[in-house]
Formats: C-alpha cells, sequence, structure tokens
C-alpha cells in the first residue's frame, strides 16, 4: 500500500512537507503544487524554489506542472529534469473557473482531441516520467469513460483520479460507482483520491476497491496529519501527544517561514492559513482559531497555541 499528500496550492510546499515529515509517518509520496507561467512565459519563482533539491532534503517527491501547450510543457519540465528528478506530474484536476477556462488544469478534459494531440506531440520528445492527476471530467464524470481507455496507448508512469468532476469543485460527495469502472478501463497503475478523511473512510474505499494499492490524501491530512500513521500503522495517538505534535509542527513550520522570509507578517499569514485546517481536528478547535485569526504577530499566534494545546 502506498500513501502519498497530494498537491494542494499554498499549503503543502516544503515548509510543510519539511515540518510533517519530522514529526509523522507514512507518507510514501509527496507531490508538489504545481509549478506554473509568469506572462512573459517564464516559470514563477515561488514553485521554483519550491522543488529545489536543497528545500526537500529528505523527501521522496514529485514535482507537477500544469500546462495547455507543448511549449509551456517543456519550459517547465526541462527545468524539472535539470534538478536531478525522473519524474513529472501533470496536473489535469484544478477545478477552479480561472483554470479551467485557460484550457488548463481539468479544463482540458472535455477536449480529448486537443488533449490528446499533445501527448502525441510530447511522448516522442519526453526524456522523464510522466504521470498525471485528473478529474473525472469538466462537467461530468462520463467525460473520463471517453479519456481513459486511450491513455493506455501511451507510456504513463501512473493515473490519480480525483473522483469528482471539476464543476463540483470539492462540493458533494465522489463518485465512487464511476471509479470503480475506471479500475477496469485503465492498464496504468492507478491511485484513488478524494473524501479520505479518516481511518474508516479509508477501510471503506480499500474494501470497495480491493485492487487500487495507492491512495492520495489532501484536505483530510491538512485537518489531521497523523492520519497517514492511523492507516498504515494503526498508530492513534492520545489527545495530549497529539496536541504536543501539532504544537511540534507547528514550530517547525513557524521555524522554516522565517528562515525563508525575515517578513513576521508573511509567517503569521501563511500559519493562520495552517490553522485554519489543523484545528478542525480539535474538540476547541472553533476556539483556538478564533484567537489564531485575531492574533498580530507570529508570537501572539504562538503563544495561543502554547496556551490551548499544553496547558
Amino acid at each position: 500500500m502506498q500513501l502519498a499528500l497530494a498537491p494542494l496550492q499554498t499549503y503543502t510546499d516544503y515548509h510543510f512537507r519539511n515540518a510533517h515529515i519530522a514529526i509523522f509517518k507514512g507518507v510514501d509520496k509527496f507531490y508538489a503544487p504545481y509549478l506554473k507561467l509568469n506572462n512573459d512565459g517564464t516559470i514563477k519563482n515561488a514553485p521554483k524554489i519550491d522543488i529545489l533539491p536543497e528545500n526537500n532534503p529528505r523527501i521522496n517527491i514529485i514535482p507537477q506542472l500544469m500546462a495547455c501547450s507543448e511549449q509551456e510543457f517543456f519550459t517547465m519540465s526541462d527545468y524539472i529534469e535539470d534538478l536531478g528528478y525522473s519524474e513529472v506530474n501533470w496536473n489535469m484536476g484544478c477545478p477552479y473557473p480561472m483554470v479551467t477556462n485557460r484550457n488548463l488544469g481539468a479544463g482540458i478534459l472535455n477536449k480529448p482531441s486537443d488533449l490528446f494531440k499533445l501527448f502525441d506531440t510530447i511522448f516522442p520528445k519526453l526524456k522523464i516520467g510522466l504521470g498525471v492527476k485528473m478529474r473525472m471530467g469538466l462537467e461530468s464524470t462520463a467525460e473520463i469513460l471517453e479519456i481513459l481507455p486511450r491513455l493506455n496507448d501511451y507510456p504513463l508512469t501512473e493515473i490519480i483520479i480525483h473522483a469528482r468532476y471539476a464543476k463540483q469543485l470539492y462540493n458533494g460527495g465522489c463518485d465512487h460507482e464511476r471509479f470503480m469502472e475506471c479500475i477496469s478501463l485503465t492498464n496504468h497503475s492507478l491511485t484513488y483520491n478524494g473524501d479520505i478523511t479518516t481511518n474508516e473512510e479509508f477501510d471503506f474505499l480499500r474494501t470497495k476497491f480491493s485492487t487500487v494499492q495507492s491512495w492520495m490524501i489532501g484536505r483530510g491530512a491538512m485537518v489531521n496529519p497523523g492520519l497517514f500513521e492511523e492507516i498504515k500503522f494503526g498508530t492513534i495517538d492520545s489527545g495530549d501527544v497529539y496536541r504536543n505534535k501539532l504544537m511540534l509542527l507547528s514550530e517547525h513550520l513557524t521555524n522554516s517561514l522565517l528562515n525563508c522570509n525575515p517578513d513576521r507578517g508573511y509567517a503569521l499569514s501563511k500559519m493562520k492559513s495552517y490553522w485554519e485546517y489543523l484545528s478542525e481536528s480539535l474538540s476547541d478547535g472553533n476556539q483556538l482559531y478564533r484567537k489564531v485569526k485575531k492574533a498580530k504577530d507570529i508570537t501572539e499566534l504562538t503563544d495561543h497555541l502554547q496556551y490551548f494545546l499544553l496547558d
């Protein structure tokens, strides 16, 4: 069984990846949030820095890109290859309209002729492995039924499927029955992604999709970063132990952010965004997050966390 941390923009960057691996166990692969381009065609700086090997010293990381043309693809994949990576993941799953309206992310899934034309031009020139992370479609999960069998013609390293269509965003349930259809339509290694938030939910899915050996967790791990340990090892920390781990995670994150950027306001903003998720796993999380949200300095935020988590 392989467990992976999903690439969540602004959240699962190298600060979070390094903090997580220092405190928690169970993640086999980390996927970096996608590289993206500036208007002049160069790669944006923040995601370039995020995948530098020196920023990910102990991490099995798969970089991700998002492109809608051959030129865009190779601008980013060449950079990834030059850093020494042997594999890249292509984001065909981002559901937000500002992305899909530009034929990026899941916006290409209802244009299969354009998608396969891109594949036909890219694969003969590709020097590293390529996997894809995709939704089941843009407007319907039925769209994947046309795409998935044709992907068997290409030497993909893996296919990761988030079991929703893009226009759902993250609303409504995942389409488990459609995912079951997908299993028989592909010859590739298949990873399930979507709404794995508890060990019980994972057990249900593992029983339902008994042939699937690879799983990706995103938002569930942001709420409960110990979820991987619970699934893989059956380890469920007591309340005090878990709270101590969250405090250590927060300290790692804060130190990493301040080492990267001495602007304390930057660290404060990032930590507030992390704790919007992390607080959800605690019985007094609403009260804690109200305090965190009102903090005017990173020291004040840390003091609130120590009061709630350690006292």
